[in-house]
């Protein structure tokens, strides 16, 4: 009920459009970022806060969404901390798109293509190892349906200047600060290895993650909380969405910083909710740090954050923060990000705690 009362909301407010994101001109464009905006919020806060029950098909506890697996199946009971970890990396994408309907398009390829490229292959992702023999198929229809409408956005955007930079780039070393050049170059080479990883060969990925020693303890269905094993298709998933966010790294590093807030502030939010969601898990009890590699992936978030956190205030010397806007109009203040990560991180927190702990 509370998904067609969202979706009713952004119906009604679609015909307000003209009037909203005025730094974006085109009424198509508009429309099918906001209907993308809404896709990436419902899935991103589903999975962020219900995970464990949308992988059980909601039964007995509450979820907006649910895979409708029924007990027994091989789809109930899988992935549940991995669904999460998706939808913290999806809220990542929504924050992307409000921030792109808010500041307009010029110059944003470099937000957009990697974007494409990443949920291009999620959407391959989800119909080559998904397995809806026993689950809800919307899924399937949702990303291709949310990759097509974002690509079409950025075509009709083309007269708004999103190719702008585009045919002048020449990538190369372009990062001058050595610990932001040593930061980016990990996130890069490490992003690529784990991501094209995931994506091609998730079962070895959850071979490495769940040893025989300890299958038993995740077995892939009967379980409580949605500790599953994940299957190939959550797993291709992640690989996908931390895509797009090293390709965002790339970029800065083969382009060089100036003006790279609008691609680096999504993945600071984003990886500090990975961090608390975390250990907000760790300490419910609904996060996976049963092997060795297991609790390395629980630290690998809050080093991903660390070092995309390094490299964008080492950076601002060269330009990270130019033409930083807020609804369009210049960012007076030069410490407008130290102040907003802490309060971000304060209320994200605060909801991820209360939700552990009631539900």
């Amino acid at each position: 009920m509370l998904t067609y009362i969202c979706y009713g909301f952004i119906i009604c407010q679609i015909g307000n459009l003209d009037t909203m994101f005025k730094q974006i001109n085109s009424m198509p464009a508009k429309v099918c970022l906001a209907l993308c905006a809404l896709v990436s919020l419902i899935y991103s806060l589903n999975f962020m806060l219900f995970a464990d029950c949308y992988v059980i098909g909601g039964d007995g506890c509450f979820t907006i969404l649910s895979n409708d697996a029924a007990e027994g199946t091989q789809a109930w009971g899988r992935g549940g901390p991995e669904t999460g970890f998706n939808g913290v990396l999806m809220f990542g994408m929504f924050l992307a798109v409000m921030l792109l309907m808010n500041e307009g398009a010029k110059g944003m390829w470099r937000m957009m293509i990697p974007v494409i490229i990443g949920f291009s292959a999620l959407t391959a992702s989800i119909w080559i190892h998904g397995d809806f023999t026993d689950a809800s198929e919307t899924p399937k229809y949702a990303t291709l349906i949310t990759t097509a409408l974002y690509t079409l956005a950025y075509f009709l955007l083309r007269d708004e200047g999103v190719n702008d930079g585009l045919s002048d780039y020449k990538p190369g070393i372009n990062v001058k600060d050595k610990f932001a050049l040593v930061a980016l170059g990990i996130l890069v080479l490490t992003g690529l290895f784990y991501s094209l990883r995931m994506i091609f060969t998730p079962d070895s990925v959850i071979s490495d993650n769940f040893p025989d020693i300890a299958r038993d303890l995740y077995t892939s269905s009967g379980t409580d909380g949605g500790m599953g094993v994940p299957s190939d298709a959550i797993v291709a998933v992640s690989g996908s969405l931390i895509l797009i966010y090293t390709l965002w790294a790339g970029l800065v590093l083969t382009e060089g910083a100036s003006g790279k807030w609008t691609i680096i502030h999504p993945s600071m939010f984003a990886f500090m909710t990975v961090v608390i969601a975390t250990y907000v898990g760790l300490v419910v009890g609904n996060a996976r740090n049963a092997s060795d590699l297991q609790q390395m992936d629980a630290v690998t978030g809050a080093v991903v954050m660390l070092l995309t956190m390094l490299a964008y205030f080492r950076l601002r010397d060269e330009g990270m923060e130019d033409n930083m806007t807020i609804n369009g109009e210049p960012v007076t203040d030069p410490h407008l990000m130290s102040k907003m990560l802490p309060v971000f991180g304060l209320v994200v927190g605060s909801i991820l705690a209360i939700n552990g702990l009631m539900f």
